[in-house]
């Protein structure tokens, strides 16, 4: 059975005071599974979340990434071992924890030296510093790397109606799905998020009569589809109220029956990029 969990990129968009109000509301309403990034909110995200939970740690299951390295322009990518050191101690820190229960590589290349980044996260796991290794990635090519190793537990990767990709990957471990209510074109906020440039791989006029016709609470029915896919469902929140809402959504019953049919005229994508 899926489990819902909390994704915090999003959670300081109102300020702290909802920041906090989010992640007790989540606790409150059941959520254990607490996911988020040194890169969010350039660390701000990790440092509430341990000021506001560190006190229920060993009821939670935390995560987070590492591999974007803050700088002053933005972000650069640096798996290297040395500095991947500095990111886990430093989220650590924030968190007000002594190890995370998955701590993912936050994306990658096959130009990298795969083999030392995977050493590295190995010696973590045997440490107890990370109980679980886990890989958030959009490229086909670095995740059939990674699962090769053997080393791999978990995959973060998005997943939505509107975004069916994974389900071409053979990979045969967990996977925590990101972006499912994509961007918020899942929810009956639609016409609202819906921009010029459609989604994905979706053309805007397409994207729309196909949103138009999509069974109702739609909120519900991208959940439910991604309940069927992915081992955790990972939408974000910004607000206490859009949690809830989330959260109601989640538990709505639906009719199966429906979703498949829905499932079944849907398009699944192929990988256009870093396929090879």
């Amino acid at each position: 059975m899926s489990e819902l969990g909390l994704g915090t990129m999003t959670i300081l968009k109102h300020g702290e005071n909802e920041a906090k109000r989010i992640l007790e509301t989540a606790i409150q309403l059941g959520i254990r599974h607490i996911d988020t990034a040194d890169v969010y909110a350039r660390q701000d995200v990790e440092r509430v979340i341990g000021e506001t939970l560190g006190h229920e740690r060993k009821h939670l299951f935390l995560t987070s990434k590492g591999g974007n390295e803050l700088t002053e322009e933005g972000m650069r990518w640096n798996p290297n071992p040395s500095y991947l050191d500095v990111a886990l101690h430093g989220s650590l820190e924030r968190l007000r924890t002594d190890y995370l229960d998955l701590y993912y590589i936050h994306g990658g290349t096959l130009e990298d030296d795969l083999d030392a980044t995977i050493e590295w996260a190995q010696k973590q796991k045997r440490d107890g510093v990370i109980r679980q290794i886990g890989l958030s990635s959009i490229r086909p090519n670095v995740i059939k790397r990674w699962v090769a190793s053997g080393a791999l537990d978990v995959l973060m990767t998005p997943y939505s109606l509107l975004d069916r990709r994974p389900e071409t990957l053979d990979v045969s471990i967990p996977i925590v799905g990101r972006g499912v209510l994509a961007k918020g074109l899942l929810t009956d906020e639609w016409e609202a998020r819906l921009g010029d440039k459609g989604f994905e791989a979706w053309r805007k006029e397409d994207l729309a009569s196909e949103l138009a016709m999509m069974p109702k609470p739609i909120q519900a029915y991208a959940l439910g589809a991604a309940k069927r896919f992915c081992d955790v469902v990972l939408p974000g929140a910004s607000s206490v109220e859009q949690l809830q809402q989330t959260i109601r959504a989640f538990e709505t019953e639906i009719d199966e029956d429906v979703l498949g049919r829905l499932l079944a005229r849907l398009p699944i994508h192929p990988y256009t990029k870093h396929v090879t």
